[in-house]
């Protein structure tokens, strides 16, 4: 839900936004036309008939510009079709309109969804990731207690910005306050949702359960209830890990990810999956 009114929010922002240059731009004269009322709002969600993953959306309203709010996103299109891979209960789509009058929403429209989109989750990031449908996988941060990273990375993360990175070795950042050790694991596995769970063996109260997305079109990921393994020293100053972080390599045994830590900074965390590292 917190995801759905974060949506909300940045949406009627927008909306605000276009409304406010919409008057700046009319005579002094202009007087508002009274809201559309909710009654004459027509539009419709049906499920695709061979797909029970996915949604199409029509906006039957006439002369009014449509703004829907979905689980996997946000669209203005009068027909569009969404993809809800995972299952979901209780879940909600956001239609409005943009009228002369102003923005008129709609009664949410609330859905269940009980099945996994089997086509959706087949890409091999996907099975890179998690192990393929039905399957966990598991990693770790590339350090383990003697200093050592096992992955072909020099230490487990590095420090980046706009044109520049650079990958020091571990030995040579002790300033940087980070221990060496066991920092646990984190698995993602695709049996019966995006499932993710953190077990944060350094620090404890950095551990969770949750779920997770990830968009193979952008290579990014982000995960909910749990966050991805990490120190506190320079981990601390990585702006939000839930946020939506870019990948930046991503194989059968590596994992890259960059996390934000200011405007134009950032840190890529390196992980190993945990069968690589066992084996080596």
């Amino acid at each position: 839900m917190m995801i759905i009114m974060n949506k909300i929010f940045k949406l009627f922002s927008i909306l605000s936004l276009v409304t406010i240059v919409f008057f700046a731009c009319t005579p002094d004269q202009y007087e508002l036309k009274a809201p559309l009322d909710k009654s004459a709002l027509n539009f419709s969600v049906t499920k695709d008939a061979t797909n029970p993953n996915k949604f199409i959306l029509k906006s039957l309203t006439p002369n009014a510009q449509a703004f829907w709010v979905t689980p996997v996103g946000t669209s203005v299109k009068l027909t569009d079709t969404i993809d809800i891979p995972f299952p979901a209960k209780n879940d909600t789509i956001m239609y409005s309109v943009e009228t002369p009058g102003g923005i008129v929403t709609a009664k949410p429209f609330v859905f269940d969804v009980t099945t996994i989109d089997a086509a959706y989750v087949s890409g091999q990031m996907w099975t890179d990731l998690t192990g393929g449908i039905g399957k966990s996988k598991t990693w770790v941060l590339d350090l383990d207690a003697n200093g050592v990273s096992k992955g072909g990375f020099t230490s487990p993360f590095y420090y980046g910005g706009t044109g520049w990175e650079w990958d020091p070795a571990f030995s040579d950042i002790g300033w940087a306050g980070v221990s060496a050790g066991d920092y646990g694991t984190m698995t993602f596995d695709l049996i019966g949702n995006a499932n993710f769970k953190s077990d944060n063996k350094m620090f404890p109260d950095l551990s969770g359960t949750g779920k997770f997305m990830l968009f193979p079109g952008t290579k990014q990921v982000i995960t909910y209830g749990a966050q991805f393994l990490h120190d506190k020293a320079q981990g601390g100053n990585v702006l939000n890990w839930n946020a939506l972080m870019t990948i930046k390599t991503l194989d059968a045994d590596r994992l890259q990810v960059i996390a934000m830590s200011g405007p134009g900074a950032w840190y890529v965390y390196n992980y190993i999956s945990k069968a690589y590292y066992d084996s080596h």
